[in-house]
């Protein structure tokens, strides 16, 4: 009995305890906040990636229609390099706008914007652009 007593009274040790009792509580929100915060930084990162190489595969080539199917490809050989699933591949959208008729002229303006809804339901998007050179 005394040495229970004296165990209860002793504080020998308590403040390990009580910092554990505080930190879970307080340091499970941040950890969650964090964790979040990565994940939606990766899938802005992978849209800005996707967005850039995707409209330098476009300017690389001689058309309009072989530059769509480039995009296309270079966005699922990348996106699967990068580690989005087929569910994240298959539903990015990629929408180009020109400042000129055909895109691929002299002096034209392309601007690529890709939408992707990730696997958490979040939507990141992202936009490229790119200045073709007058003497095409």
């Amino acid at each position: 009995m005394k040495f229970l007593k004296r165990l209860i009274r002793e504080e020998r040790g308590s403040a390990s305890v009580e910092f554990v009792m505080l930190a879970i509580p307080l340091f499970l929100p941040i950890f969650i906040y964090l964790n979040q915060f990565a994940s939606l930084s990766w899938g802005e990162e992978s849209a800005q990636v996707l967005a850039r190489e995707s409209l330098h595969g476009y300017v690389q080539t001689k058309s309009d229609e072989s530059g769509r199917i480039i995009a296309a490809q270079v966005i699922a050989v990348i996106g699967a390099k990068m580690g989005l699933s087929p569910n994240e591949i298959n539903s990015i959208s990629i929408n180009f706008e020109c400042s000129k008729r055909p895109c691929i002229s002299a002096n034209s303006v392309i601007r690529n914007e890709i939408r992707i809804r990730l696997d958490n339901g979040r939507i990141v998007s992202a936009i490229a652009q790119e200045h073709l050179s007058p003497w095409l």
